[in-house]
């Protein structure tokens, strides 16, 4: 007897290629006035939408109904603080999505963490991924408020949405920061290692900070990497003209032409494969005058 085997479905992650258009286009909008939109909006598209808009001072925004409905949904106009061309609309409390967060405050790390964490919360049951999702936000979302150098009180832009019959989520968060390779140039340790490194890459290394001497703080990057290998998930950071992206357990870097201010972050989970941010932790060796406790979640 012959044996037969059906291989679960395989989930297609947003490539480089994909970002990378999608911010060119965003370039031709800031010169043009206009641009494509694309067929199917992510979180990644709007998070980068609203950030360069919001720099741009936007008085009206017209988007295609086909994708405009979805953009109202996750609050765009809102966050972009203009008049919606959908009109008033009422909107059900996020289920699947979390709409776009402008990060003015730190009391926001806990608050959209922690909202985060629940959205994972209805397509995901275990607890290891769930508290590895939450202590990965807090310390992204708080490298925002820690590098951003903010001129209007906003400190990045963040949304995100869950695909329960896809099993995927993505996760997008853009900053005002000064970006990846100036931030660790504050660090004379590393000046050596940058000129020949992919800023990006470099980043999501263990104990890899701008501001050496302060325990664990700052391994945000490193711990995201660290779960998305776990995950078999995707990473994608850009800054400036850096790109690092770890996809299924492949790690790969590339410089760009185009500048991109401050930090883009897109993250992608296999909502099938847990993650174990403790295995993680018992795997990074201590930094320097830390101790175990240090690492309690």
């Amino acid at each position: 007897m012959m044996s037969f085997s059906i291989k679960g479905i395989q989930v297609n992650f947003t490539s480089g290629p994909d970002i990378e258009y999608w911010l060119n286009q965003l370039k031709l909008m800031q010169m043009m006035r206009e641009c494509e939109a694309p067929r199917f909006l992510k979180p990644f598209h709007l998070a980068t939408l609203a950030h360069i808009l919001r720099q741009e001072g936007v008085g009206a925004l017209a988007l295609p109904k086909k994708v405009g409905d979805y953009a109202d949904t996750m609050q765009l106009w809102d966050a972009l603080e203009i008049t919606s061309p959908f009109g008033p609309k009422n909107r059900q409390a996020a289920g699947r999505y979390y709409p776009i967060q402008l990060l003015r405050d730190e009391t926001l790390i806990e608050e959209s963490a922690d909202a985060l964490k629940e959205l994972f919360q209805s397509v995901c049951d275990s607890p290891e991924t769930l508290d590895g999702v939450h202590t990965m936000l807090r310390e992204l979302i708080g490298n925002c408020f820690a590098h951003s150098a903010v001129k209007d009180g906003l400190y990045g832009v963040i949304c995100a949405q869950v695909w329960q019959g896809g099993r995927k989520a993505q996760i997008a968060l853009c900053d005002s920061g000064i970006g990846i390779r100036a931030s660790l140039s504050e660090n004379a340790l590393l000046l050596e290692k940058l000129q020949h490194s992919n800023s990006c890459d470099l980043a999501t290394e263990y104990g890899i900070t701008s501001k050496p001497g302060k325990g664990h703080s700052g391994y945000g990057l490193a711990v995201a990497r660290g779960l998305l290998q776990q995950n078999l998930g995707m990473l994608y950071v850009r800054s400036g003209n850096e790109v690092f992206r770890v996809c299924r357990g492949r790690a790969s870097s590339a410089t760009v032409a185009d500048q991109w201010a401050g930090t883009l972050l897109v993250i992608e989970w296999d909502l099938d494969n847990p993650v174990d941010i403790s295995a993680l932790y018992d795997s990074f060796p201590l930094p320097e005058g830390a101790d175990d406790d240090d690492f309690d979640f």
